[in-house]
């Protein structure tokens, strides 16, 4: 199964007397990226919960927010944080003796500062928190990968009926390429006629011209790869997995083909043709982009 990059998670637990809400929101990136949103004092939980999503996910953008709150308001009495006040207050007597006037700091600046004012039950049940939320974490975590898998799913459905849209256009380009070297000679034959008032050359002359531009027309060999690229993306879309970049990576190959086959060709019919392939292969890039 594949699995697509958008994908949304919520989760609530409860453990003694703290409630945590977990929410976790995954679009589409190249690469892997979480960014936790964690309460005041919990940033030395950030490491162990980015661990928890990246077992279970291997590209996306993740952003989590965690929520944490005391069941008990007795339990949820704040408690200042010492070490980081200390250094504040350093950093403002250098500034006083740097600039020469005294700075002038309010209870609302205080409050401003990330992680100056803590929980005191954080503090003290650290072990119980870290539980709490990578439990919590876990079952938004599984909730997210299922509605990335659904719309993987979906995602798989669109992609192999792009696939047979272009295996349908090979199939109406492998005839009419059959008969390009007669419309060819056929033609040839007709502006020699009408350009030339002597006798025409001889039948070997014209017959070593057509065979050189048969040759030169000849897309055997692109009808041949686009067939394999196409059975390696089907193939992918069977066995499912982390294939983004993989069937990405066909996708230009058969484009690289498809503008080859173009070039070679120059029937209108052919050309039609290879402009809906290349169509159907926009639209297909569109939506590997969001496969993880």
């Amino acid at each position: 199964m594949i699995r697509s990059m958008t994908g949304f998670g919520r989760a609530q637990q409860t453990e003694g007397n703290l409630r945590c809400s977990m929410e976790l929101r995954s679009v589409n990136s190249r690469f892997m990226e979480i960014r936790m949103k964690l309460p005041g004092g919990l940033a030395h939980l950030e490491e162990p919960l980015k661990n928890i999503v990246k077992k279970n996910c291997t590209r996306g953008k993740i952003d989590c927010t965690v929520t944490l709150t005391p069941e008990n308001s007795e339990l949820g009495a704040l408690a200042l944080n010492k070490s980081l006040v200390q250094q504040y207050a350093r950093l403002l007597e250098a500034f006083q003796e740097e600039l020469g006037i005294p700075i002038q700091v309010t209870l609302g600046n205080l409050s401003n500062i990330k992680d100056l004012i803590l929980l005191d039950q954080w503090n003290g049940d650290g072990e119980g928190v870290q539980s709490l939320l990578e439990q919590c974490l876990s079952t938004a975590v599984a909730e997210l990968v299922a509605m990335r898998e659904r719309e993987g799913t979906a995602l798989q459905a669109e992609l192999k009926e792009r696939i047979l849209a272009i295996r349908g256009n090979i199939a109406e380009i492998v005839p009419l390429i059959k008969n390009i070297p007669e419309q060819y000679a056929q033609r040839l034959r007709g502006n020699l006629k009408r350009l030339m008032d002597s006798a025409l050359p001889s039948e070997d002359r014209i017959l070593q011209e057509i065979a050189m531009l048969a040759d030169r027309c000849d897309v055997s060999e692109e009808l041949t790869r686009i067939e394999t690229h196409l059975r390696h993306l089907e193939q992918m879309l069977s066995e499912g997995g982390v294939v983004g970049r993989k069937f990405e990576f066909l996708l230009q190959e058969v484009n690289r083909e498809a503008n080859t086959l173009a070039a070679k060709s120059n029937e209108v019919p052919v050309s039609a043709r290879v402009v809906e392939i290349k169509s159907d292969l926009e639209r297909l890039r569109e939506q590997v982009q969001n496969i993880e």
